[in-house]
C-alpha cells in the first residue's frame, strides 16, 4: 500500500526548477521539432562545441599539433549516427600552409556520447 503525502507548493516548484537545471545542464543544448515546449518532445542533439574542443585536445595531446575544429551545429543525438568535423591546421614553413583533416564522429548513445577517428 502506498500513501499519499502532500508536500508544500514551494517545495515542488523548488524541486521542478532543480530538476529542469539538471536536466538542461545534462543535455547540452537541444532542440524541438514541433512547437510544443514540452520536455518529451524535444530532440537532443550532439554538443558540438564540446566535440570540436575534445578533438583539438586530442590532437595537441597526440601529435603536438595545435588545430581548429569545426563541426555541424545541430547533430541529433541518434544512436549509430555519423557526421563529419573538419580539423584546421597551419604550418610556420615559409611560405605558411593550411592543413586540413577530417574526424568521423560517431554517436554512441541518445545522450549524446560521441566517438571520434581521423581519417
Amino acid at each position: 500500500m502506498s500513501r499519499a503525502v502532500r508536500a508544500p507548493r514551494g517545495s515542488i516548484l523548488a524541486a521542478s526548477a532543480l530538476a529542469c537545471a539538471a536536466l538542461l545542464s545534462a543535455c547540452g543544448s537541444s532542440s524541438s521539432s514541433s512547437s510544443s515546449s514540452t520536455a518529451s518532445t524535444a530532440a537532443k542533439t550532439v554538443n558540438s562545441s564540446q566535440v570540436e574542443r575534445s578533438i583539438e585536445e586530442s590532437v595537441l595531446s597526440e601529435r603536438h599539433i595545435h588545430t581548429t575544429v569545426v563541426c555541424p551545429a545541430a547533430v541529433p543525438a541518434i544512436k549509430g549516427q555519423t557526421f563529419e568535423c573538419i580539423a584546421t591546421s597551419h604550418s610556420t614553413t615559409n611560405p605558411p600552409t593550411e592543413s586540413k583533416t577530417p574526424f568521423v564522429v560517431t554517436v554512441q548513445n541518445n545522450s549524446g556520447y560521441v566517438t571520434y577517428v581521423g581519417k
